[in-house]
């Protein structure tokens, strides 16, 4: 699995969650309403990881947006 971006980890941080499972459905739900192509990608890069981590990893994770 690769790192996450810091474009990734900021957008993980606007859904303030830090449960995988509720990030992924999140995710989902907002995905029909992104208009910007490049934001569709990063959506679409951070559920693809998601998807392939466990909880556990997920956890490890720090969920800080950069400035």
């Amino acid at each position: 699995m690769s790192k996450f971006t810091v474009e990734e980890i900021n957008f993980m941080c606007v859904l303030e969650t830090q449960d995988r499972t509720d990030m992924i459905r999140q995710i989902r739900q907002v995905m029909p309403h992104i208009k910007d192509s490049y934001m569709e990608d990063i959506a679409g890069q951070v559920l693809e990881k998601l998807e392939g981590m466990n909880d556990k990893k997920f956890a490890e994770l720090v969920l800080e947006a950069a400035e």
